[in-house]
């Protein structure tokens, strides 16, 4: 073979790998479903378009946790009500833990969509000061590291 077909069958090897890897897996569970969800969509308009969610309450005060079978939460910051859906497919519980692999958040400001995904989770909870799972998760196991480190004395 010439040079120059190697090289450029290398190269076009190369740029189809990097492609696949800089793609890499999403990190949006039902993101088909989630596709036609625009900002400044209302509460009340997702919510056909989600469907009902696969988590069912356990106990009576679990009703308010769940919005349409989905995990909710709701938080008030500097006067201005935040929310997130938590959509997913797979069945659960409210005990199981929040993972980019079976949840996609979806964020809202007075029952308005401001976005989804974890890409625009990730940036707007810190700009926000929200809560994010997935760092209060690796917060809570570097506390829970230090104190096996450090046991308390008696």
């Amino acid at each position: 073979m010439r040079p120059f077909v190697v090289c450029t069958r290398a190269l076009v090897s190369a740029a189809l790998l990097f492609s696949v890897v800089a793609c890499g897996p999403s990190d949006v569970v039902g993101k088909e479903k989630l596709d036609p969800i625009k900002e400044g969509m209302t509460k009340q308009a997702v919510l056909p378009i989600i469907g009902n969610g696969p988590i069912q309450p356990v106990n009576a005060p679990d009703v308010v946790r769940l919005t349409n079978g989905y995990r909710t939460q709701a938080y008030l910051v500097n006067g201005a009500n935040y929310s997130v859906i938590w959509y997913r497919e797979a069945a659960g519980t409210l005990d199981d833990s929040i993972s980019r692999q079976t949840d996609t958040p979806i964020l809202f400001r007075n029952d308005t969509v401001m976005g989804w995904g974890w890409s625009y989770y990730d940036k707007k909870s810190g700009e926000l000061g929200l809560p994010n799972p997935l760092n209060e998760r690796a917060r809570l196991d570097s506390i829970a590291r230090a104190q096996q480190a450090n046991p308390p004395r008696s």
